[in-house]
């Protein structure tokens, strides 16, 4: 096709911040599956990329690389700084499962105890079923253990007050690594719940440390940037603590944003924000969206999906946690069918794990919501959230922007 015309307006050079959730993910693996899921999106959008090594900060905390994203009538920069916090997630995997189920299953009681499932069920009754799957199947596995234990008493003249604790203990160990323990992910469940937990009492001084030094960094990489759009994305458990790191950034300098004349992008996908604010004790935690809610110089945008049964659906956070409406964050929703082709989606759909992970992926068809054009594409996230199938037809078959397809979007209001 012939070259098209300059676009009304394109990003070309951004600054990408992320936070991934609750993964034992180290930067290395994050790297690799950064790239090969470019490929995917490379390919339903005919476009070219390259991505550099990584480099990580030396206390560890960010990783760093750059990525070119182009097309035949525009190309993008991106630089690309992925907030760890993976090694908590790693540490917490490395746990006997002699600590783990106790822990877990004390954390998954204090979420009942507390009233916290009863609103999971009010606000979102599909994630209020998320939260019951690892406790049921420990009950199960519980149950199943005291049945083979008693068929052993009775059946083989055991003496039932010496062999009945330790015939339970094992029986429920060695049925958690025969049957369907490593296919649901409970190990890593209880561990989230667990991490959850500890995230709203703030009972881990290491990660309070870690959140501290990213806001920091954070602040650095914004008075630093030279970039027309800096975008901010928390991922499932990385949504809240995206939050916060925001709001920390903000107190170590509240004029961080007005400085650079321009808006910050905050996006939320996947969102586990309502996991941990709906506890009572997580006061500090709605204050920080309160804050983040009403405060000057931010874009904010929530993607919810019906299929990820561990976001909520339909929800407006904000308002869902007693807070005042403040048209923060605006609510999107997106179908992860549409995303990809149907025989891969056909193919992962029974796996909750990676419907979920689809949010930071890569597309196998053109859409609206694409994680690779959030991070590396030339349309500004304002206009992509106002103008959703505009953002899909500026694109030619070719990869080349359509001028005439932008040219209606206004700009953006001050």
């Amino acid at each position: 096709m012939p070259e098209a015309q300059q676009v009304h307006k394109t990003v070309r050079k951004r600054c990408f911040v992320q936070m991934t959730g609750y993964e034992p993910v180290g930067a290395a693996h994050q790297h690799r599956r950064f790239i090969r899921e470019m490929a995917r999106f490379q390919k339903a959008w005919n476009v070219k990329g390259e991505v550099s090594a990584p480099v990580v900060s030396a206390d560890g905390a960010v990783a760093s690389w750059s990525v070119v994203c182009s097309g035949p009538n525009w190309r993008v920069d991106t630089d690309f700084h992925w907030f760890r916090w993976d090694d908590f997630v790693i540490a917490d995997a490395a746990e006997s499962d002699w600590l783990r189920f106790p822990l877990g299953v004390a954390a998954l009681m204090e979420f009942i105890l507390t009233g916290t499932v009863v609103k999971y069920f009010i606000v979102a009754w599909r994630y209020g079923g998320f939260f019951l799957s690892p406790l049921l199947y420990v009950l199960g596995m519980m149950w199943l253990s005291i049945a083979l234990t008693r068929f052993a008493v009775i059946h083989f003249g055991l003496p039932y007050h010496l062999v009945t604790a330790p015939l339970l203990w094992l029986g429920f160990f060695v049925l958690f690594r025969l049957t369907l323990g490593r296919f649901w992910h409970i190990r890593y469940a209880l561990d989230d719940w667990y991490f959850a937990r500890d995230l709203i009492h703030r009972a881990r001084p290491e990660l309070e440390k870690r959140l501290d030094v990213l806001a920091q960094e954070f602040v650095r990489i914004v008075r630093a940037s030279e970039a027309d759009e800096i975008v901010f994305d928390g991922h499932s458990l990385g949504a809240p603590l995206s939050l916060i790191v925001l709001d920390r950034a903000l107190k170590l300098d509240p004029q961080l944003l007005s400085r650079r004349g321009q808006r910050l992008n905050l996006v939320s996908s996947g969102s586990s924000l309502m996991k941990v604010a709906l506890h009572p004790a997580a006061g500090w935690i709605r204050e920080t969206v309160g804050r983040i809610a009403t405060a000057p110089g931010i874009f904010w945008v929530e993607y919810q999906a019906l299929v990820d049964v561990i976001n909520v659906y339909k929800v407006d956070p904000v308002v869902a946690l007693g807070l005042p409406f403040a048209g923060r964050p605006i609510v999107k929703i997106i179908h992860i069918r549409s995303m990809v082709e149907e025989h891969t989606y056909r193919r992962f759909r029974l796996s909750f794990l990676r419907i979920h992970r689809q949010a930071v992926m890569g597309n196998e068809r053109r859409y609206f919501y694409d994680y690779y054009m959030l991070v590396c594409g030339p349309i500004a996230l304002f206009d992509r959230t106002a103008y959703p199938d505009e953002s899909v037809t500026a694109f030619a078959a070719d990869g080349a922007l359509i001028a005439e397809s932008l040219q209606a979007i206004p700009e953006p209001s001050a």
